[in-house]
């Protein structure tokens, strides 16, 4: 999952976006998630993509190290998409550009900021509970897709993967993601266990600090402002 390498990228990074703190990230990221999923235009999601892309490649992220995580939301929005494509192209196209545009931008942060800073500014603004709840999804998320990962090359190797049988193959992935639903319910069971059994009583103590606004967040603020601008001007125009 090269999960090391995206860490490594988000801790040691010294490109603008690096430096610029967690809250401008994450204002111009909820800003490209907004702008992403209100459109309704194949042409100004392909604009928005094309920005992630060049962000990605402004902050020097490695497309090698992350490439493979795109797959996933490509895959599962195609599904939906197949659908869609029955209504017309277009409609096809807007549910897989906006699913791989999402998974862009929150690529794009966790690329460019070390986890434990994404946690430590929301615990100083929402209950502690909640952050819990997303700092497991977050470690349970990537451990799944590591499975995933397995449990599909495991089938491929077995023969469970074929490229001309279409139905072996939606048959044999609706199991392997079953499977893997079945084993979440289990896992999180486990991990809340562990965490009582060393002491968890709702509540995980984070380092909190509080970042100064400096020249790299007047520059991410800045096209956080260009991208609502645009947004706006889009809307007229449709």
């Amino acid at each position: 999952m090269h999960l090391a390498e995206i860490d490594r990228m988000a801790s040691s990074g010294t490109s603008l976006f690096h430096r610029a703190g967690v809250f401008s990230k994450l204002l111009m990221v909820l800003c490209l998630l907004v702008a992403i999923m209100a459109s309704g235009d194949v042409l100004v999601l392909g604009m928005l993509i094309a920005i992630l892309l060049s962000l990605h490649l402004a902050a020097r992220v490695q497309f090698k190290e992350i490439v493979h995580l795109l797959f996933y939301p490509f895959f599962f929005s195609l599904l939906f998409a197949l659908m869609k494509f029955q209504e017309s192209w277009t409609s096809g196209l807007l549910v897989i550009f906006k699913g791989t545009g999402a998974a862009l931008a929150t690529l794009f942060l966790l690329a460019t900021t070390p986890w434990v800073e994404i946690f430590a500014f929301l615990s100083a603004y929402l209950p502690g509970l909640l952050v819990d709840i997303f700092l497991f999804t977050y470690r349970s998320f990537f451990i799944l897709l590591d499975q995933m990962g397995s449990l599909l090359r495991n089938m491929r190797i077995r023969g469970g993967y074929h490229t001309f049988n279409i139905v072996m193959n939606v048959k044999n992935m609706a199991a392997a993601v079953g499977l893997v639903l079945l084993h979440s319910f289990e896992m999180s069971q486990r991990m809340y266990r562990i965490y009582l059994l060393r002491g968890y009583d709702g509540g995980i103590p984070v380092a909190r600090r509080w970042w100064k606004l400096g020249y790299p967040d007047g520059v991410v603020i800045a096209l956080c402002v260009l991208i609502v601008i645009g947004m706006v001007i889009s809307w007229k125009l449709l």
